[in-house]
């Protein structure tokens, strides 16, 4: 009896046990649906990981699991679709959790939705340009130190690191340093630097966190996009708080000292209202200068310590059905870092980025009104605190805006013809205090540009689309309104491919450097360093070189910095001024106040030789002067670049497996606004007959062994070598050596962009890169041959004719475990961008990638990436460091 009462009160305990963890239980309840048509999904398997087999939804697409409280992974999958894997999912004692989770088919992940190419929505294959998408997904498998990062592998891409957090990203080609040619935006916002039309991606506020997604527009965009758009579109688009709440961090630290600490939480304020914040810091050291470019920056030090932070807000207010008011504002914060430019690499320092945007839709209906706003921090002379360039230690004062509006609309003409119209205004306004562009008050500099654009789609049949646009923009600063036409007929043959030709015209004004610039370009070495170099914009009038002094080279005048005649305009007669030539040979060299009497007074003789005149031109890259037997030629007023492309293209996906993707285009681009170069020449006496002079004079002493006849001739050399005056334009007065800007003629190149994706299974694919364009210089508009691409009318590609890449993602999100890797290789190629001239070699890395959901620490994921596995030492840019291995690991948790 007493074991029996034992036994009793043992299963008694127990049920009660059993009965009170059951009333603490919690639930985990949901939908699964289709992310293309939000239709159901029947059983599909639902698996909470560590809690026994899988259940399957029913015919509503719909679950329900028992749990226990805590957090739990959800995992979901199907055949035929992409599984997804939620962590993070908190459970209370009672409580019930519900999901949705969204599926994608193979169909959706390779033809997901865009809005870039026709700014609106649309699917990736239906899309009249070649258009390329960086997902979410793809964002989290890599521990990139910039955005650029995640681009480096799209077809047609060229990106060129300068630094550990600097660098260009243009798509084909025609890249240069301080480059703003492909045009830039976040959320709709452009994202480049007011005034100096820059993309510093180490100034986006935008976090790895917070990215939904990057769409890469190939090929011209102004149709759309306006001006300065004709090199392509890149689009940053991040998430909303309305779509996606919770809090995530990310710590990550690897080579070079590098630390990157990252955040984003989003919270309902209410059922139609939703916030965000999100922000970072990143610091590292950065790959050193060149010895090259270490000798040529004698203006400071330069800080191999980078430092910055961002922060970023959004508010996002639902507005019936389907509207929505979006309110942000970000600030980017550069501590230090380094930006290379056409006079010179710049020592970042104390430099502020803000922006605040305004933006409502509903429907087709769109508007947006945004002000960028850059803040160069203190301006100082002797600390060195504020930004200055690292090659004349002069410093910049930046405290330029832009305000940009932009009115969007859209109407529907039955299922068979859709219209969207636009404008948009912006106005640039340039405040240096005199260190950039000289007298720049608010009101004389600014830029206003003002474009309409009308864009239509026409279903001409089930198979046959026909996409015409035009755009009209109208620049203050330029004379003749731009005319931007797009023409496309889009054949789709079947679903999920897409045949296009297209036609597009764009134009890129010029930029505020482009017409104001008025900064010290640096000196000449000793002993001519009274000779300075300036760099200006091109004024209203251009430069000219009309006026004519008779006795001059060619009829030139001139400007000497010599002290007798400093501030004349003179005759360009280098003989002229030959007694003060012999008067600065005897300040520079007291040893040869015995000879230089015997020089004096030329033509005293009868039987002197005649001294002669030549020009020669600065190259900034030797720091030498070349001949220049042309002399000086008229600068005219600069004029918008047009880029005029023919493309055909194909995009299609074959058995839900394979995606491929090739472009071919051929471009003309017309006056193309070259980089800074030398403009004015400088007066030389002629070389053959100073030395003739020299050795005629010092005969006598010669003859007597007083002095050798090779120390004459070292002697006549270094006469002959010597710059005594500048010819100046007429606009100007002074002896400074004058670098500028000027459209260049006519370049037509053609190109092609090659692309596949195959997915081998649900967690293997193969992705593979290439792009060649025909030529990488042109002198003339015509093709040049030859390595350097230096010569004084040249224009570099400034980026390979041929690259490429191959690659592989390996991604199981069952296991929470995904691995990435690819080789890169690109071409040589010759580079000519203001101050750096020279050869970029070739070079091949391998990156990878490997990511693993911690199973003991749900909602955690550790990353490890490796960009240049090899640590092949390699240089992107000419003057840029060295670029080798980057190692970082990273932490991220979801809360």
């Amino acid at each position: 009896m007493r074991n029996s009462g034992v036994v009793v009160s043992v299963a008694l305990a127990v049920a009660l046990s059993v009965q009170a963890a059951a009333a603490q239980q919690g639930r985990i309840e949901g939908r699964v649906h289709d992310a293309s048509d939000v239709a159901a999904i029947v059983e599909a398997e639902v698996q909470i990981v560590g809690q026994g087999d899988p259940i399957l939804t029913d015919v509503e697409g719909r679950f329900s699991v028992e749990v226990a409280p805590g957090t739990h992974t959800v995992v979901v999958s199907r055949a035929g679709y992409g599984t997804v894997r939620r962590d993070g999912v908190q459970v209370a004692a009672n409580g019930t959790v519900e999901l949705t989770i969204e599926l994608s088919t193979r169909a959706h992940v390779l033809n997901p939705v865009v809005v870039t190419a026709s700014r609106r929505q649309e699917k990736a294959l239906e899309a009249p340009a070649s258009i390329s998408i960086v997902s979410s997904a793809a964002v989290d498998r890599t521990a990139a130190v910039t955005i650029a990062d995640h681009v480096v592998a799209l077809p047609g891409v060229d990106r060129a690191q300068t630094g550990l957090t600097s660098g260009t990203v243009v798509t084909r080609g025609f890249n240069n340093v301080f480059s703003g040619a492909l045009l830039t935006i976040i959320d709709n916002r452009y994202a480049r630097v007011p005034s100096l039309r820059f993309n510093a991606y180490s100034m986006f506020p935008t976090t790895d966190l917070d990215i939904d997604r990057v769409e890469v527009s190939l090929g011209p965009g102004a149709a759309l996009y306006g001006p300065n758009a004709a090199s392509g579109v890149m689009h940053l688009i991040t998430t909303s708080p309305l779509d996606r709440q919770g809090s995530s961090a990310s710590v990550a630290g690897g080579e070079r000292s590098l630390m990157h600490a990252q955040f984003r939480t989003a919270h309902l304020l209410s059922e139609g209202v939703g916030f965000k914040l999100s922000g970072q810091y990143q610091s590292g050291n950065d790959w050193p200068a060149g010895a090259d470019e270490q000798k040529k920056e004698k203006g400071g030090p330069r800080d191999s310590v980078t430092a910055r932070y961002s922060v970023d807000a959004r508010v996002d207010v639902r507005v019936g059905d389907d509207g929505a008011l979006v309110l942000s504002g970000g600030r980017s914060f550069i501590d230090s870092g380094v930006e290379m430019t056409g006079i010179g690499a710049y020592q970042l320092n104390n430099w502020t980025f803000n922006y605040l945007q305004a933006r409502f839709s509903a429907g087709r209906f769109f508007a947006q009104f945004f002000n960028n706003m850059s803040n160069s921090g203190a301006r100082t002379d002797e600390s060195k605190t504020g930004t200055f360039n690292l090659r004349t230690g002069d410093p910049v004062f930046d405290r330029s805006y832009t305000w940009a509006a932009q009115f969007q609309y859209g109407i529907d003409l039955g299922s068979w013809q859709s219209f969207t119209y636009g404008v948009d205004w912006q106005r640039d306004v340039p405040r240096s205090e005199g260190t950039i562009y000289g007298d720049d008050d608010t009101n004389s500099l600014k830029i206003e540009e003002v474009g309409a654009y009308l864009h239509s789609e026409t279903a001409l049949g089930d198979m046959v689309d026909l996409v015409a646009a035009v755009r009209v923009d109208d620049h203050n600063r330029l004379e003749d309104l731009n005319v931007s036409p797009r023409a496309a007929l889009v054949l789709t043959p079947s679903e999920n491919q897409n045949l296009r030709v297209t036609y597009n015209r764009a134009f890129g004004t010029p930029a505020t450097n482009n017409l104001f610039l008025d900064i010290n370009y640096g000196n000449l070495p000793p002993p001519v360093d009274f000779f300075s170099v300036r760099a200006l914009g091109v004024p209203a009038t251009g430069f000219t070189f009309e006026e004519e002094c008779a006795g001059g080279f060619m009829s030139r005048c001139m400007y000497t910095p010599l002290e007798r005649l400093k501030g004349q305009r003179l005759p360009a007669d280098a003989p002229s001024l030959w007694e003060d030539v012999m008067d600065l040979l005897e300040q520079l060299d007291p040893g040869l106040a015995s000879i230089v009497p015997l020089l004096r007074n030329p033509g005293a003789r009868g039987d002197d030789p005649g001294l002669k005149t030549v020009f020669g031109r600065l190259n900034r890259r030797t720091e030498a002067f070349d001949p220049d037997e042309a002399g000086p030629e008229a600068v005219d007023p600069l004029r918008a670049t047009g880029h005029s492309t023919f493309e055909v293209g194909y995009k299609g996906l074959l058995s839900n497996r394979l995606l491929v993707a090739a472009d071919v285009y051929r471009a003309n681009v017309k006056n193309m606004v070259g980089p800074i170069r030398i403009e004015t020449p400088n007066v030389f006496l002629e070389s053959e007959s100073t030395a003739a002079y020299v050795l005629h004079r010092l005969q006598p002493v010669i003859q007597a062994g007083l002095i050798s006849e090779a120390l004459a001739l070292e002697i006549a050399g270094q006469i002959a070598q010597a710059p005594l005056g500048t010819v100046a334009p007429d606009q100007l007065e002074g002896a400074e050596i004058i670098a500028t800007y000027r459209n260049y003629a006519d370049v037509d190149y053609w190109g092609i962009d090659l692309a596949a994706q195959f997915l081998v299974s649900d967690r293997l694919s193969l992705r593979a890169a290439y792009s060649t364009v025909s030529d990488d210089c042109f002198s003339q508009g015509e093709a040049a041959e030859g390595d350097e691409c230096d010569a004084p009318l040249d224009i570099a590609l400034n980026a390979p004719k041929r690259k490429g890449n191959l690659g592989f993602v390996y991604d199981d999100r069952a296991e929470g475990f995904t691995f990435e890797g690819r080789i890169r290789f690109t071409d040589e190629f010759p580079m000519n961008s203001g101050a750096y001239i020279g050869t970029v070699k070739a070079y091949q890395v391998v990156d990878a990638s490997l990511s693993y959901d911690l199973p003991f620490q749900p909602g955690t994921r550790l990353t490890l990436t490796a960009n240049n596995i090899g640590n092949y030492e390699h240089q992107e840019f000419v003057g840029a460091p060295q670029v080798g291995r980057l190692l970082i690991v990273r932490v991220r948790h979801e809360f």
